[in-house]
Protein backbone atom coordinates (compact mmCIF):
# COMPACT_ATOMS: atom_id res chain seq x y z
CA UNK A 1 0.00 0.00 0.00
CA UNK A 2 1.18 3.31 -0.74
CA UNK A 3 0.97 5.97 1.89
CA UNK A 4 0.23 9.74 1.25
CA UNK A 5 2.76 11.59 3.21
CA UNK A 6 1.24 15.22 1.52
CA UNK A 7 -1.21 14.81 4.43
CA UNK A 8 -0.76 17.12 7.41
CA UNK A 9 -2.42 18.79 9.81
CA UNK A 10 -1.81 22.25 9.06
CA UNK A 11 -3.42 21.69 5.70
CA UNK A 12 -6.63 20.94 7.19
CA UNK A 13 -6.34 23.84 9.74
CA UNK A 14 -5.83 26.05 6.69
CA UNK A 15 -9.39 24.61 5.04
CA UNK A 16 -10.50 24.76 8.05
CA UNK A 17 -9.91 28.50 8.60
CA UNK A 18 -10.75 29.73 5.24
CA UNK A 19 -14.30 28.27 5.06
CA UNK A 20 -14.61 29.99 8.48
CA UNK A 21 -13.73 33.42 7.40
CA UNK A 22 -16.20 32.62 4.47
CA UNK A 23 -19.12 31.87 6.10
CA UNK A 24 -18.38 34.68 8.87
CA UNK A 25 -18.17 37.40 5.92
CA UNK A 26 -14.57 38.48 7.06
CA UNK A 27 -13.46 37.36 3.93
CA UNK A 28 -14.91 37.61 0.49
CA UNK A 29 -13.37 35.08 -1.87
CA UNK A 30 -14.64 37.59 -5.16
CA UNK A 31 -11.67 39.35 -3.62
CA UNK A 32 -9.70 36.94 -3.98
CA UNK A 33 -10.58 35.79 -7.76
CA UNK A 34 -7.69 35.30 -10.40
CA UNK A 35 -8.84 35.66 -13.60
CA UNK A 36 -5.60 34.00 -14.44
CA UNK A 37 -6.58 31.01 -12.78
CA UNK A 38 -9.91 30.83 -13.55
CA UNK A 39 -10.77 29.97 -9.80
CA UNK A 40 -9.92 31.50 -6.02
CA UNK A 41 -6.83 32.01 -4.53
CA UNK A 42 -6.84 30.94 -0.70
CA UNK A 43 -5.34 33.87 1.13
CA UNK A 44 -4.16 31.57 3.86
CA UNK A 45 -0.46 31.26 2.46
CA UNK A 46 2.71 29.35 3.36
CA UNK A 47 5.56 31.86 4.28
CA UNK A 48 7.53 30.15 1.58
CA UNK A 49 5.40 31.61 -0.79
CA UNK A 50 4.95 35.22 0.06
CA UNK A 51 7.23 36.99 -2.59
CA UNK A 52 5.69 34.79 -5.52
CA UNK A 53 1.68 36.13 -3.84
CA UNK A 54 2.81 39.48 -3.62
CA UNK A 55 1.41 41.39 -6.56
CA UNK A 56 -1.87 39.22 -6.30
CA UNK A 57 -2.20 40.07 -2.89
CA UNK A 58 -0.98 43.78 -2.91
CA UNK A 59 -2.86 45.77 -0.27
CA UNK A 60 -5.52 42.52 0.49
CA UNK A 61 -5.71 41.46 4.13
CA UNK A 62 -3.90 37.72 4.03
CA UNK A 63 -2.97 35.06 6.25
CA UNK A 64 0.91 33.59 6.43
CA UNK A 65 1.11 30.48 8.15
CA UNK A 66 3.86 28.05 9.12
CA UNK A 67 4.93 25.58 11.58
CA UNK A 68 7.16 26.09 14.54
CA UNK A 69 7.74 23.32 16.22
CA UNK A 70 6.42 19.35 16.61
CA UNK A 71 6.96 17.10 19.03
CA UNK A 72 5.68 13.85 20.16
CA UNK A 73 4.47 12.93 23.58
CA UNK A 74 5.27 9.99 25.63
CA UNK A 75 2.33 8.38 23.80
CA UNK A 76 4.25 8.29 20.46
CA UNK A 77 0.91 8.14 18.40
CA UNK A 78 -0.16 11.92 19.15
CA UNK A 79 1.58 14.36 17.80
CA UNK A 80 1.41 17.83 18.75
CA UNK A 81 2.25 20.61 16.74
CA UNK A 82 2.49 24.76 16.99
CA UNK A 83 1.43 26.14 14.14
CA UNK A 84 1.75 30.09 13.62
CA UNK A 85 -1.07 32.17 11.88
CA UNK A 86 0.55 35.53 11.01
CA UNK A 87 -2.39 38.13 9.91
CA UNK A 88 -1.56 41.07 7.85
CA UNK A 89 -4.32 44.14 7.38
CA UNK A 90 -3.81 47.85 6.53
CA UNK A 91 -7.16 47.86 8.88
CA UNK A 92 -6.71 47.44 12.44
CA UNK A 93 -10.00 46.43 12.76
CA UNK A 94 -10.30 43.18 10.45
CA UNK A 95 -7.34 42.00 12.05
CA UNK A 96 -9.11 42.33 15.58
CA UNK A 97 -12.30 40.65 13.67
CA UNK A 98 -9.99 37.69 12.42
CA UNK A 99 -8.15 37.24 15.72
CA UNK A 100 -11.58 37.49 17.54
CA UNK A 101 -12.71 34.75 15.36
CA UNK A 102 -9.76 32.45 15.67
CA UNK A 103 -10.08 33.08 19.75
CA UNK A 104 -13.28 31.79 18.97
CA UNK A 105 -12.84 28.41 17.09
CA UNK A 106 -9.93 27.38 19.02
CA UNK A 107 -10.06 28.24 22.33
CA UNK A 108 -12.66 25.22 23.06
CA UNK A 109 -9.72 22.66 23.11
CA UNK A 110 -11.56 18.93 22.55
CA UNK A 111 -14.65 20.41 20.96
CA UNK A 112 -12.44 22.91 18.51
CA UNK A 113 -11.18 19.43 17.46
CA UNK A 114 -14.34 18.05 16.54
CA UNK A 115 -15.14 21.30 14.75
CA UNK A 116 -11.91 20.59 12.36
CA UNK A 117 -12.46 16.89 12.38
CA UNK A 118 -16.27 17.46 11.32
CA UNK A 119 -14.83 18.99 8.26
CA UNK A 120 -11.62 17.37 7.02
CA UNK A 121 -11.05 16.37 4.03
CA UNK A 122 -8.98 13.30 4.61
CA UNK A 123 -9.88 10.11 6.77
CA UNK A 124 -6.38 9.81 7.82
CA UNK A 125 -5.70 12.57 10.50
CA UNK A 126 -8.11 12.46 13.93
CA UNK A 127 -7.69 16.12 15.35
CA UNK A 128 -7.68 15.66 19.57
CA UNK A 129 -7.12 18.88 20.97
CA UNK A 130 -6.65 22.49 19.62
CA UNK A 131 -5.64 25.58 21.23
CA UNK A 132 -4.75 28.52 21.12
CA UNK A 133 -1.33 29.58 23.11
CA UNK A 134 -0.07 32.97 21.99
CA UNK A 135 -1.42 36.02 20.42
CA UNK A 136 0.97 38.69 19.59
CA UNK A 137 -0.24 42.20 19.87
CA UNK A 138 -1.13 44.55 16.51
CA UNK A 139 2.22 46.25 15.66
CA UNK A 140 3.39 47.65 11.96
CA UNK A 141 4.65 44.75 10.01
CA UNK A 142 8.04 44.62 9.51
CA UNK A 143 7.98 42.51 6.44
CA UNK A 144 5.46 44.81 4.52
CA UNK A 145 5.79 48.21 3.99
CA UNK A 146 1.92 49.72 4.65
CA UNK A 147 0.63 46.76 6.98
CA UNK A 148 -0.25 45.43 10.82
CA UNK A 149 0.32 42.12 11.61
CA UNK A 150 -0.82 39.98 14.74
CA UNK A 151 0.89 36.30 15.16
CA UNK A 152 -1.96 33.73 16.59
CA UNK A 153 0.00 30.30 17.91
CA UNK A 154 -1.97 27.41 17.85
CA UNK A 155 -1.07 24.10 19.49
CA UNK A 156 -2.62 21.07 18.08
CA UNK A 157 -2.64 17.76 18.72
CA UNK A 158 -3.76 14.82 16.31
CA UNK A 159 -2.81 11.51 15.44
CA UNK A 160 -2.21 9.67 11.93
CA UNK A 161 -3.89 6.27 11.10
CA UNK A 162 -0.98 3.70 10.93
CA UNK A 163 -0.95 0.25 10.08
CA UNK A 164 0.04 -2.28 11.88
CA UNK A 165 3.35 -1.62 12.56
CA UNK A 166 3.14 1.81 13.64
CA UNK A 167 3.65 2.91 10.68
CA UNK A 168 1.30 6.08 8.54
CA UNK A 169 -1.24 4.08 6.59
Amino acid sequence: MTVDYKIDAMFELRKFLWTQLKLTGLFDPDDYYSDNLGSEIVPIIPVQQLPEMDQFLNGKKHIVYDKIGMSYEENWLICCEKVLFTIYSTDITEIYEIRNLMTDLFRRMDESAKDVNSLKTTNKLIFHSIHITETSPIDPSLELQGFLSSDVILEVKYSRVTDGLGRFA
